[in-house]
């Protein structure tokens, strides 16, 4: 689950953080109310976004590459349909390592439904991930390995999918740059976070950046060619379900 908390702490700079931290510190933010996005939600919603674009920044992406983006992390459906404990609920980076590697493998399997590339792009993207995480001091040497293995489980698999489309290496790394653009645009909108934010990705040489205010998310330069809207299904304990209405320009 991404948490959404309903009194998100006010920025504490108008400068530009990076994306990844905007959004960790909503996750670890002490509250006591929120709302709860799956992530199945949140990738579909990261690939209606890859969709709608309309900047010639971003290469032209074909249909099962945005098929790829809106499933991401459909393996998440079955660890966020749990029964949830009473307290505070986890979010999905405090979920245990088992369950993660349940829910990468779960998204990589239904990817790969879709078309090779589909596979490809999403196993890549949590061998990103993983490979982060294996190289951080933080992580328990066990949980170091298992990641390794993980990735050279993925690679292979990957270069039998390569043998099946027809890309290269480089248009291929390029789109999972576009997945993880999405995926942590769609991310911060979820989560709630307020600060003006920049993201690690850069297309056509360009730094996107993105500054919210006033209920509406900005991001420069332009992906949109108008305001354009989106929503987002989101659950509570404590309240029904509602819709959160997202505006980007």
């Amino acid at each position: 689950m991404i948490l959404r908390p309903l009194n998100p702490i006010p920025p504490s700079t108008t400068d530009f953080v990076p994306a990844w931290d905007a959004v960790l510190r909503t996750q670890k933010q002490a509250t006591t109310e929120w709302l709860l996005v799956p992530q199945a939600g949140h990738a579909a919603l990261a690939g209606e976004m890859a969709s709608k674009i309309t900047s010639k920044d971003i290469p032209e992406l074909e249909p099962e590459v945005i098929q790829a983006i809106a499933v991401h992390d459909d393996g998440w459906k079955q660890i966020d349909s749990r029964p949830k404990k009473t307290g505070r609920p986890l979010s999905f980076f405090e979920e245990a390592p088992t369950d993660i590697f349940q829910a990468w493998k779960g998204s990589i399997a239904r990817a790969t439904q879709i078309a090779p590339i589909a596979g490809i792009l999403v196993s890549e993207h949590f061998c990103r991930i993983a490979r982060d995480f294996s190289r951080a001091a933080t992580t328990p040497p066990e949980i170091s390995q298992v990641l390794t293995t993980f990735v050279e489980r993925e690679n292979a698999q990957q270069e039998e999918l390569r043998e099946q489309q027809p890309r290269d290496a480089n248009e291929i790394n390029l789109l999972v740059d576009v997945l993880q653009f999405f995926d942590l645009l769609s991310l911060y909108v979820c989560c709630g976070s307020q600060e003006n934010i920049q993201f690690p990705q850069r297309f056509n040489q360009k730094i996107f950046r993105l500054r919210y205010g006033s209920d509406q998310y900005r991001l420069e330069p332009l992906l949109f060619n108008q305001p354009t809207r989106f929503s987002i299904a989101a659950t509570s304990p404590a309240q029904p379900a509602e819709h959160i209405a997202i505006s980007l320009t």
